[in-house]
């Protein structure tokens, strides 16, 4: 899991008993939202971060190689919930296959280990972001 640095810009608790909240953060200049638990984040602080997320929705190789044409880095939040993300990105590495999708990598786990897909761009759909502390 790829270290980053966030800043904590705010916590919507969602169960603050079991310490699950949603997450506002920010990398460089953008923000995202992702679900936290256990939550032992506070407003303003700035701290490294890791980022894993609920399985890839189902999408086809065809779709996932080709939907990307504009060869795009970004993550592009869903209309109906603010820590699900269409995400465009470029292959970097395999074993685990990872997308570096601007401001965040992802670890898409063992998808392919063929070397060959190293540098193409991508599209998936995660249906829920998670943030941890690292």
């Amino acid at each position: 899991m790829e270290r980053i640095k966030a800043v904590i810009k705010r916590i919507d608790w969602l169960d603050q008993e079991t310490r699950e909240a949603d997450v506002c953060f920010e990398v460089g200049k953008n923000s995202y939202w992702a679900f936290c638990h256990p939550c032992g984040f506070t407003e303003g602080e700035e701290r490294y971060v890791g980022f894993d997320f609920v399985d890839c929705e189902d999408i086809t190789w065809e779709t996932m190689f080709s939907y990307n044409r504009d060869e795009e880095k970004k993550l592009v939040p869903m209309t109906n919930d603010r820590t699900s993300y269409c995400c465009y990105g470029k292959i970097v590495g395999v074993n685990p296959l990872v997308v570096d999708c601007g401001d965040l990598r992802l670890d898409l786990g063992a998808l392919t280990h063929d070397d060959r897909v190293i540098g193409s761009y991508v599209y998936f759909v995660i249906p829920r972001l998670d943030v941890v502390a690292v």
